[in-house]
């Protein structure tokens, strides 16, 4: 590798690129988005920096990975070079339906983004300028990390992972659920969901809506999860491939979800 492949961050120039970083995620924010970033081809110690800084970096430095989100974004174990950056049949670009879904709205880049990405045409992504680390674009289809699904499909997780495919359908207003019945009202219930709270071990979300349907929630799905509706438990169900959703009624509820690691594993070694 070239000497500076592993170049320590430079104080001066990576200040300015989290701040701009910083100021972009400010003006997007709102009830129901936490917008991810992905910071590629910028050298070894950047994966860390987004780590230090709270910043939801889609390839973040992390030796304990899920094997179904390695396996369907393409997590390594470095992108300090622009080369690195390893694309799936599930993730075949910045252009995609599953950079969509993560809510993948800021990208940082060591080289101009063609040169990571070469699918990319005019206008999939929007330049926002450079600093002196890089080069940084928006993904302006990027979805909430939050929001209310009014019908639900049954899917083939695993021929989506395998072939890249997704159903012909509007995954804002469709959630697919492996298993699952399909349901299709006419007209789909109508809602919004917001983000109360989010920490590491727990998501609080406010949901609305005119009819039944799912709140669906843009974090891996885990088993060591749970989830209450107003207090009462639920299964939470795996969505759109990677992601967490549950089943709520028509009206006003609290959604909470939390990570218990521990009564996680013993349910599973109990079987």
């Amino acid at each position: 590798l070239p000497p500076d492949a592993y170049e320590m961050l430079r104080p001066d120039t990576a200040n300015e690129t989290i701040a701009a970083l910083r100021a972009r995620l400010a003006a997007a924010a709102a009830p129901d988005r936490r917008d991810r970033v992905e910071l590629a081809g910028l050298g070894f110690a950047w994966p860390n920096a987004s780590l230090v800084h709270g910043l939801d970096h889609t390839l973040g430095y992390n030796p304990l990975r899920l094997l179904s989100y390695h396996q369907a974004v393409g997590t390594g174990d470095t992108v300090a070079l622009p080369d690195q950056r390893v694309f799936t049949a599930l993730f075949p670009s910045y252009r995609s339906t599953l950079a969509d879904l993560l809510g993948l709205r800021f990208i940082v880049t060591g080289v101009p983004v063609e040169a990571i990405d070469p699918s990319l045409r005019p206008g999939d992504l929007v330049p926002l300028g450079r600093t002196g680390d890089g080069h940084l674009y928006e993904n302006p289809r990027a979805f909430p990390r939050v929001h209310f699904a009014g019908a639900a499909q049954d899917a083939d997780f695993a021929a989506i992972v395998r072939t890249g495919t997704w159903p012909d359908v509007d995954l804002r207003a469709t959630v697919l659920l492996e298993g699952a019945a399909t349901t299709a009202a006419t007209p789909p219930a109508r809602g919004t969901a917001r983000l109360v709270r989010y920490r590491n071990g727990e998501v609080v979300v406010a949901v609305e809506a005119d009819g039944a349907g799912h709140v669906v929630l843009a974090d891996p799905w885990h088993a060591w999860w749970e989830a209450e509706i107003d207090g009462r438990r639920i299964p939470i169900l795996r969505a759109n491939v990677l992601f967490r959703a549950v089943a709520v009624p028509a009206g006003r509820h609290t959604v909470r979800f939390v990570f218990r690691p521990f009564r996680g594993a013993w349910r599973q070694i109990a079987g």
